[in-house]
């Protein structure tokens, strides 16, 4: 998990969906979709269409939008590492998007909770300047899958 390449794709997933149902949502979504259309300009409307069909996820759940995020990082983490590796230029543009998706001022903060079970890995990230920070949880006897 230490190559640059994986760990800024997977702190854009987590920057793109922790974005999703808020107010900062479209304008994060026109970032993305731009990104990647100017790779390949046909994928602007499927791609809008995934990002807006997630979003309306977190929206539907309402009792559970934590684990519909948890669900959504990894599949847009793969997008943007296949993006990263076909395309390294659009490593700046990407961590550009992620440091401009702070909460705006004023509009109170963010909260974020990751948590890593059962020999799993949580990734975290949020707002300029963020690191990703890595949690391994280590089963121990008596750890059940979660």
């Amino acid at each position: 998990m230490s190559d640059p390449m994986t760990i800024l794709a997977m702190t854009g997933a987590t920057t793109v969906v922790a974005a999703m149902a808020t107010s900062v949502w479209e304008g994060t979504r026109d970032r993305v979709v731009d990104l990647f259309r100017r790779h390949d300009q046909a994928r602007g409307a499927v791609l809008r269409a995934q990002l807006d069909g997630d979003a309306e996820l977190v929206l539907e759940e309402g009792v559970d939008t934590d684990g519909v995020r948890d669900d959504l990082v990894r599949p847009w983490a793969r997008r943007l590492a296949a993006l990263l590796r076909d395309h390294p230029e659009a490593a700046e543009e990407l961590r550009a998007l992620v440091e401009d998706s702070a909460s705006p001022r004023g509009e109170g903060t963010w909260s974020q909770h990751v948590t890593a079970r059962a020999g799993g890995a949580a990734f975290g990230a949020q707002g300029p300047g963020s690191s990703i920070h890595v949690h391994h949880h280590r089963p121990v006897a008596g750890d059940t899958p979660a």
